[in-house]
């Protein structure tokens, strides 16, 4: 075999075993829920695609700030709004998907860090300006900040 076709047949055989790798994978994601979001992805500046459902990413005031929130949609229909963590959406997406129940705990959840994180910032304000409970501050805004990763917590739990 002179080089020229030596050449051609390595080309060929790295493309025959690309085709089986992506078979191999396409198989497995029909039966892995996670790889097969990861795969189906598809990503904008304002919004990621995963099958029938889009996770919207809208920005908003919240507490003097900008902050992202996400959005569940499938179509035109909008079915989670404003959502504090993107986890969370993902979360809901995944159990969309798999027909899996426990999306209430996911939203209640995302509540709780959505509120803790308000009144972290809030404590963070009020010690900023000086306040005359300073003290009083400082240990709301740990209680506040640890509520908030509590929270956060149980979401990455359920996913």
């Amino acid at each position: 075999m002179d080089n020229d076709t030596k050449a051609m047949f390595d080309i060929l055989n790295k493309l025959e075993n690309v085709d089986k790798t992506t078979r191999i994978i396409a198989e497995r994601a029909e039966k892995d829920v996670e790889l097969n979001m990861a795969i189906n992805q598809q990503f904008t500046e304002s919004s990621v695609s995963v099958q029938n459902y889009r996770i919207d990413i809208v920005l908003q005031s919240f507490a003097g700030r900008q902050k992202k929130f996400y959005n569940v949609v499938e179509g035109n229909q909008i079915l989670y709004k404003e959502l504090a963590l993107f986890e969370t959406a993902m979360g809901l997406v995944k159990k969309l998907m798999t027909g899996k129940s426990g999306s209430d705990n996911l939203v209640r959840y995302d509540t709780d860090y959505c509120n803790n994180l308000y009144e972290v910032y809030m404590h963070n304000n009020r010690i900023k300006k000086g306040s005359i409970n300073e003290d009083v501050a400082l240990a709301k805004l740990d209680r506040a900040k640890q509520k908030m990763y509590e929270a956060k917590n149980k979401i990455l739990k359920k996913l």
